[in-house]
């Protein structure tokens, strides 16, 4: 503000005046700057020169000279327009960014917590926002729970990654000597036989984890024997594969359209698609023949079968039955034929 005196005469009487012209010391400007916090930003807007009183609005009607708004992850631009008296315009933007928020792991647990040489213990954890999972020891990981088997009493970290950062948790099992059973070498080779038990197991789940992602890798159950009723005995006098066709097909076909949880809901017709394939990889799984879990019928889901055959539980086709000249002699034909659907 700057002041000004005039004088003048008024019928011979000398008079001073003095009054304020406002004027602006410096041209208007305006400034912001956004504050953020983990889930907001907080914008103020502050003018300089120009002549007083300013009028503010922001980029998004607001007219207040600082606003606090909510925003998810990134950065953010806002524009702030200031008006002074003489009607004179400045403008400005500011930006500002909300980082993600760091990963939160709620559990990291061992159970069971103390085993003997040869025995596996299940790591679980809770995690939240994390881009990825690892484990020391065993490596990235996905679901919510890993099997191991220690030879040594061991401590695990749970590393939970995103860009903002690496949360970790720790969780020890504690490894003893078996008190029990052969010592030496008798005692070695059960360790490992448990501990090939153990990676049996593992791949399994990887192989199930193919059709059922997201479930993790937690022990599956085994079916108790006669869970079927007499159909667990089937006699399969040869190894089975996508494409296969015959009653030994329809008579797996069957057994496994006893159990829901088996994902089999087709009528059975002889012929191995993709869906019996599927199926038989949860009926594998479930009855604990892990290292043959593939889909397909072979030695071991063969000898599956004939131990519960050798236990009075037989309900399956003779060899005549599958293997007949006949059905060799017309299998050539149907491979020409377009198979019933099973996808």
């Amino acid at each position: 503000m700057n002041t000004r005196i005039f004088s003048a005469s008024v019928i011979g009487v000398m008079l001073a005046l003095s009054f304020g012209i406002a004027s602006a010391d410096t041209a208007l400007s305006v400034t912001c700057v956004g504050t953020s916090a983990s889930s907001s930003i907080m914008w103020t807007a502050t003018p300089v020169g120009g002549i007083a009183p300013y009028a503010l609005l922001w980029g998004n009607g607001a007219t207040s000279s600082s606003q606090t708004l909510s925003y998810a992850p990134g950065t953010y631009t806002m524009s702030i327009q200031a008006t002074d008296a003489s009607s004179t315009v400045a403008t400005s933007t500011c930006s500002s960014t909300v980082a993600i928020a760091a990963p939160t792991i709620s559990s990291f647990t061992a159970n069971p917590a103390a085993i003997t040489i040869g025995q596996s213990s299940l790591l679980s954890w809770t995690v939240g926002n994390a881009s990825s999972t690892s484990v020391s020891g065993v490596g990235v990981v996905a679901g919510t729970s890993v099997t191991v088997s220690p030879t040594t009493t061991s401590t695990y970290t749970l590393s939970a990654v995103n860009p903002s950062g690496t949360t970790t948790a720790t969780a020890t099992i504690t490894v003893s000597a078996t008190t029990s059973g052969g010592t030496g070498i008798a005692q070695q080779i059960q360790a490992l036989l448990q501990q090939i038990r153990a990676l049996q197991l593992q791949i399994a789940q990887l192989i199930a984890s193919q059709f059922h992602p997201g479930t993790g890798t937690t022990t599956p159950p085994v079916i108790p024997p006669g869970q079927f009723g007499k159909a667990i005995c089937i006699k399969v006098y040869r190894d089975l594969t996508l494409g296969d066709r015959g009653d030994d097909v329809k008579s797996i076909q069957q057994l496994l359209n006893e159990d829901p949880s088996l994902g089999f809901n087709l009528s059975p017709t002889g012929f191995f698609g993709p869906v019996t394939a599927k199926a038989l990889i949860r009926f594998q799984i479930k009855n604990g023949i892990a290292s043959s879990s593939d889909g397909r019928v072979g030695p071991l889901t063969r000898g599956f079968f004939e131990r519960r055959c050798g236990k009075g539980l037989e309900n399956g086709a003779g060899p005549q039955s599958t293997t007949t000249s006949k059905w060799l002699e017309d299998r050539k034909h149907e491979r020409g034929e377009r198979p019933e659907r099973d996808d």
